[in-house]
């Protein structure tokens, strides 16, 4: 087997962060890994030249390269596959439009999306990416990953930015919102990305318990004015993203 200390190291790294929920500092990298501690700086520096690490005031965290090497894992592996019929399913059930997003860097990203000819026409194509801090679909994955791994997609960002007027537009009330979504399992958005569109979102999670998709409704906002229909296609969102999960376990 070939030998490439730098690369094995950079991994080792990388593995050690990600199993753990805060960041840690580098002499502590260097004692749990026995890197030499001038070779755990460097390569700490090009790791976070990478976007692979961010350094935080209590030391290093995994960065939004990590999690964007991840989406693109998927784009290439059956999720978007399995993922399909239910997504359509999804739609022609509720009369509405469904997708399947990821998170790349600080944005969503729609890899399918289904209609019924009876839903309203939302802007959620295909390939289409928006701010994940307004999307459904972004929170609801935002809302199940580590603070620190949030913090570090959104360091890219210079400013949070809306499209209709409503959204967060700051770290303390995204968080707010995390919080609450997380304490509900789903997530939802009123106008935020399409005047008079609301969207339900759930999480999708992998074999290891990451959310590393969503499923999202995306209907007439009027259509989630009464508190029954609301509950009702919160269960369907929340059973198809669970059905997407168990497939890909």
């Amino acid at each position: 087997m070939a030998e490439v200390p730098a690369l094995r190291r950079s991994i080792a790294i990388l593995r050690h962060l990600a199993s753990s929920n805060r960041p840690i500092t580098a002499g502590a990298l260097v004692r749990a890994l026995e890197i030499p501690r001038s070779s755990a700086y460097e390569l700490l520096t090009v790791l976070e030249e990478l976007g692979l690490v961010v350094r935080t005031e209590s030391g290093y965290a995994l960065g939004a390269g990590v999690h964007e090497l991840g989406s693109s894992y998927l784009r290439t592996n059956p999720l978007q596959r399995l993922a399909q019929p239910i997504v359509r399913q999804l739609a022609d059930d509720t009369a509405a439009t469904a997708q399947l997003a990821v998170i790349r860097g600080w944005e969503t990203e729609y890899v399918l999306k289904e209609q019924s000819l009876k839903s309203v026409a939302v802007i959620t194509a295909t390939g289409v990416r928006m701010p994940s801090y307004l999307t459904a679909t972004g929170r609801t994955i935002l809302a199940n990953l580590p603070k620190s791994e949030v913090l570090a997609m959104l360091q890219s960002e210079s400013g949070f930015v809306t499209r209709t007027g409503r959204g967060p537009t700051t770290v303390k009330a995204l968080n707010a919102i995390l919080a609450q979504d997380r304490r509900a399992g789903w997530a939802i958005e009123h106008g935020e990305v399409t005047p008079g569109i609301s969207t339900i979102a759930a999480p999708v999670y992998d074999v290891l318990s990451r959310p590393i998709a969503a499923i999202g409704l995306s209907l007439a906002g009027d259509a989630l004015s009464e508190g029954t229909d609301t509950e009702s296609l919160v269960e369907q969102v929340l059973a198809a993203a669970a059905e997407v999960t168990s497939k890909l376990r």
